[in-house]
């Protein structure tokens, strides 16, 4: 009797330490959640009043796939300015028009520094493009290029007779083809226009042809850069995981943006060789950001000359959106 007493009593002991084990577990893991409550509290102490979330996910699941409707209906209960934590990342949202107004207008240069989405944050021009840097110098430089150059509509109008050029080179192009009894895809042919309005403001320059296929190149970059921007990464609620790029969207993200800004430099070299041989001006908006960057080379050099292109560049994404449209009538 006194063997089987010892016997039973070797079989309990292990099952006594597991359960001892897994109630320190639990222990662990309710004081670690406490920890992780109180100290978002603490970090909230000053912010505006929102929803608290769950630990590590935050606000995540109750903002869900439709974020307008989401805000909006929070917006009712905690004001029209909130704080929403989505992962790790806390966001103070503006959810009425003078809310807005008072963020973006009339204290902009305070909240000019964002936090850069991972898709482009290893990328060469993540550092000189106006959206993600601080206010200063550089950033205001590359402000006055904007509103004197990209979005000036005096600018644009200048270069009109070089897009109505495209839209009669595509004018031509569909009366060839339905002369020779051939189906016109809509989709290629409005990206192809629209594709080269936007080179000739550039460049003075068309950048692909109604005939050729080489456009499907671009395009397919262009649709990536729209896609890889829209897309949901994990990396941007969660930065601990950014080294592991588990969705590949950083990967595609420099291949896409590597093809937009090959094709910039290109031409960049190009005018550069073309103002040493003294040839003639184009009068483009790529002659007016070189002349820029000559008189103002500490605060804008050849690289934000780089990133605006691209960026100019990048506006053509709502074309893709066109061109899958398009294709389903």
């Amino acid at each position: 009797m006194y063997i089987s007493k010892l016997i039973s009593g070797t079989n309990q002991q292990p099952e006594h330490i597991l359960a001892m084990e897994i109630l320190s577990f639990l222990y662990a893991s309710l004081l670690f959640l406490i920890f992780i409550h109180g100290l978002e509290l603490f970090r909230r102490r000053k912010l505006p009043p929102g929803p608290i979330g769950l630990p590590l996910l935050g606000n995540l699941l109750e903002i869900g796939p439709k974020p307008h409707a989401a805000f909006a209906k929070l917006a009712k209960k905690y004001g029209p300015l909130m704080t929403i934590r989505l992962g790790s990342v806390t966001n103070v949202v503006a959810s009425v028009p003078d809310m807005a107004r008072e963020i973006l207008q009339k204290n902009d240069e305070s909240f000019s520094g964002r936090t850069t989405p991972d898709a482009i944050a290893e990328l060469d021009h993540a550092d000189h493009a106006v959206a993600w840097i601080s206010a200063g110098n550089v950033w205001r430089a590359m402000r006055k290029v904007l509103t004197t150059y990209l979005t000036n509509k005096r600018k644009l109008d200048s270069l009109r007779d070089l897009r109505q050029k495209v839209v009669e080179e595509m004018v031509q192009h569909v009366h060839g083809v339905s002369q020779r009894g051939e189906a016109v895809e809509i989709g290629k042919l409005a990206f192809t226009a629209s594709l080269n309005q936007m080179s000739n403001t550039c460049y003075s320059v068309n950048v692909a042809d109604f005939k050729s296929e080489d456009v499907r190149g671009f395009q397919k970059a262009v649709k990536t850069v729209m896609e890889v921007d829209a897309q949901f990464n994990i990396v941007d609620y969660f930065p601990l995981l950014k080294h592991l790029d588990l969705q590949g969207i950083r990967k595609k993200s420099k291949a896409a943006y590597g093809c937009l800004g090959a094709l910039c430099d290109k031409f960049i070299l190009q005018r550069l060789r073309d103002r040493e041989s003294s040839l003639p001006r184009c009068g483009d908006l790529l002659d007016s950001f070189l002349d820029f960057s000559q008189e103002n080379k500490a605060e804008f050099s050849l690289k934000h000359v780089r990133v605006l292109l691209v960026f100019a560049y990048s506006v053509t994404k709502a074309l893709v959106q066109f061109w899958r449209r398009s294709n389903e009538l």
